[in-house]
């Protein structure tokens, strides 16, 4: 039983990671869908954990059986998140429909996570009714979880596809039960397993093929595929136009003439363009550009070398000659980290795509404006540019912009903004000049080589009804307009991508610039609401139920516990823009917290020598030590100290460690049913994670920021102390 839990958790946090790398590529990877994810994948562990009967002890047979089908779901969820946007007539490079978003979602993740915790219910049946506890089963399977998490980010590193761990972690699956079918010679089924687990490991020397076939469903013109450590790269190539894409959105193609616009336009208000900056998809024509400007070095700054190793094979030979040039020096780093160094430009050349996923949020936000700041000469100027909208603006789109905006003028007084199918963005320490003339001139001296800007082109782009329009657009204050500032720690491109979703169905004021979250903190600040929370919770208290209090206290901190998870994995990601390498890693110290904490109470409190008095003691002193995480977590993010991945994942261990030691706690104290009253603690356990992460992704986090959100979660948990009594 102790190598099946060890598996049950090795094979649950492997396939999650591989099913939650797979759907980020099927919705263009957005972060939202790793949170919600996680909440639907709890709910189907939840209803694993709860089928069967609580009395029988399940056979060795059947838990084979479960392993069994385990190996096949995977692949076939695999399968079917590929054909996602075939099976739901989606529109390549478009959003499905949130409804059909949500229903894709589940059909990936309930069946195999109900497997999964179907799995663990009746593997930990089984060491129960061998002089086992709950708790240190689930510490052990916790400790499987470690394990999982660990393979799959060093899979990654060492260059394999997502799809071929995949099939790795199905190999687990059968070698497991094959090597106990072998060791107990049960001979109907020993063939099967045997033939099957020979069957999977052929079938992974061609699973390269498998994946880049499947890969085509959605690419016809595919060229290459790779799953890098930071995304997963995409390149077709169709009549001579060679497509990039990231995480399923596209990021450049080289027939456009953007790049140009881009560039010729904006240097314009520089004189001088000794040292530049570009950070991010320099290839994408951006170097190009600059070339035929009189700039005498190109600190290039990319966040992916394996980008750049697969484009030398694929781009025209004149792109990646340029990339060569004396002129231009390519740096691997990421870009805000390297924005800390001392160097100063001319002109920082922002080439990142939309703000829709904190990936690419990061490179809009008011922090990240203050560090090119510190980077630039006094007249030097900033750019960018964001997909939009030429003529007409939704007031989604004008929230969005809006809160990019205001983070820009919260650093640049001086800004100016040219409208068109992609916005630029221009902003300076110093006036910007928005008559043409002296623009025209200067562009008339450097001459470069241009087939999209002219002279007459610059004059329309200035003198046009548009740019005027949106400037007033865009200055323009608006009571309504709740501190829509886009940050690092209340990012706007969630409530965006939020708006977008719900726009399809509800056409109300709930769609409306801000709506939704308008809506919902209402709802949240209503007296209605707060006073019906309390009728119910004295209520609970009257009944004085130890079942009950045990079930809430668990559940509600599964829900704290997964809320802090949540606000620790997109703060990662805002700040290093690396979740999609290592979501494994953060997974597998939530895994190592939960094991230490399972196995610190379970010992314990099955020791002789603590008393009544002193399992209150600790039950309190676990609570008010979850409250003070939390208020740690608010700290070290106001303070901006919590940026790395050894802080994250030292949070993320306590987090695990308390929900963990509050669940040991709660099935350790008082009489308990050996299975059914503990499992259906498992389940309380999992319905509050499930709840945390949608509310964390729909409501807390879009709403009131990661800050709020800590300090509102600390006063939940010191809230929770109340269940304590009657336990």
């Amino acid at each position: 039983m102790l190598l099946f839990l060890i598996a049950v958790g090795f094979i649950s946090i492997l396939g999650q990671v591989v099913i939650l790398r797979e759907l980020s590529v099927a919705f263009y990877g957005i972060e939202l869908i790793y949170t919600l994810s996680i909440g639907i994948w709890l709910i189907g562990t939840s209803v694993g954990a709860s089928l069967g009967r609580r009395k029988s002890i399940p056979k060795e047979t059947s838990i084979q059986v479960l392993f069994f089908i385990s190996a096949f779901l995977l692949i076939a969820d695999v399968i079917f998140i590929r054909l996602i946007q075939i099976l739901f007539q989606g529109i390549p490079g478009g959003y499905l429909s949130f409804y059909k978003q949500i229903l894709a979602m589940l059909i990936a993740l309930i069946p195999f996570s109900t497997i999964m915790g179907l799995l663990f219910q009746w593997t930990a049946r089984r060491f129960i009714s061998l002089n086992g506890t709950l708790a240190k089963a689930y510490s052990i399977e916790s400790l499987g979880g470690i394990l999982g998490g660990l393979t799959s980010t060093l899979f990654l590193y060492a260059g394999l596809q997502n799809f071929s761990i995949a099939v790795i972690c199905s190999i687990t699956s059968l070698g497991v039960i094959t090597y106990f079918s072998l060791k107990n010679s049960f001979n109907s089924s020993e063939n099967i397993y045997s033939l099957c687990l020979l069957l999977f490991i052929i079938f992974l020397f061609f699973s390269p093929l498998a994946d880049r076939w499947m890969t085509k469903w959605n690419y016809p013109s595919l060229v290459e595929s790779k799953d890098t450590p930071f995304n997963r790269l995409i390149i077709t190539s169709l009549e001579n136009q060679i497509s990039v894409f990231e995480d399923g959105a596209l990021c450049y193609e080289t027939e456009s003439s953007s790049a140009e616009e881009f560039i010729q336009i904006s240097t314009l208000h520089v004189e001088k363009l000794d040292k530049v900056l570009v950070l991010g998809n320099g290839f994408g024509g951006i170097i190009t550009e600059l070339l035929k400007l009189p700039v005498k070095k190109i600190d290039y700054v990319e966040l992916n070398k394996e980008l750049i190793n697969v484009l030398k094979h694929r781009m025209p030979n004149k792109a990646i000659e340029e990339l060569k040039d004396e002129k231009v020096n390519l740096i691997y780093r990421d870009p805000r980290d390297y924005l800390r160094e001392g160097n100063l430009y001319n002109a920082i050349v922002v080439c990142m795509p939309e703000p829709s996923s904190a990936q690419s949020n990061r490179f809009y936000t008011q922090e990240f404006f203050r560090q090119c700041s510190y980077r630039m000469v006094s007249d030097a100027i900033l750019v960018f540019k964001i997909p939009s909208s030429e003529n007409l603006w939704t007031s989604h789109l004008v929230a969005r912009n809006k809160s990019i905006y205001n983070a820009l003028h919260s650093v640049f007084s001086n800004i100016i903004v040219l409208p068109g199918t992609e916005n630029i963005f221009i902003a300076s320490k110093e006036p910007l000049n928005s008559n043409p003339a002296p623009l025209i001139s200067r562009f008339n001296e450097r001459k470069p080589s241009a087939k999209l800007v002219t002279p007459d082109y610059i004059k329309y782009v200035y003198t046009n009804d548009r740019f005027s329009e949106i400037r007033e657009i865009l200055t323009r204050k608006d009571n309504s307009e709740r501190n829509n500032i886009n940050s690092d720690i209340r990012p706007a491109c969630y409530s965006y991508t939020l708006s977008i979703w719900l726009s399809k169905f509800f056409h109300s004021k709930i769609t409306g610039p801000e709506g939704y979250l308008i809506v919902v903190e209402d709802f949240f600040g209503s007296e209605i609401l707060w006073l019906s929370a309390l009728v119910i919770t004295m209520l609970i208290l009257i009944i004085r139920s130890s079942k009950l209090h045990r079930f809430i206290l668990v559940t509600l901190f599964g829900l704290i516990g997964m809320i802090a998870e949540a606000i620790l994995i997109l703060n990662y990601q805002s700040k290093n823009g690396v979740l999609y390498r290592d979501i494994g890693i953060l997974l597998m110290t939530f895994m190592a917290g939960l094991s230490l904490g399972a196995y610190i109470v379970n010992n314990l409190l099955t020791s002789q020598k603590i008393h009544t008095k002193k399992r209150y003691m600790l039950g309190i002193l676990l609570i008010l030590g979850f409250a003070v995480m939390n208020l740690m977590i608010y700290y070290l993010i106001k303070f901006n100290i919590m940026d790395g991945l050894v802080i994250t994942s030292a949070l993320m261990i306590i987090d695990g460690f308390f929900v963990s030691a509050i669940f040991s706690f709660a099935s350790l104290s008082g009489h308990l049913n050996k299975h059914g009253d503990m499992l259906s603690l498992y389940s309380a356990d999992l319905i509050g994670g499930c709840l945390g992460s949608v509310a964390a992704s729909l409501i807390f986090i879009p709403i009131y920021g990661m800050l709020i959100t800590s300090l509102f979660m600390a006063g939940l948990a010191i809230f929770s102390l109340i269940f304590l009594w009657g336990l």
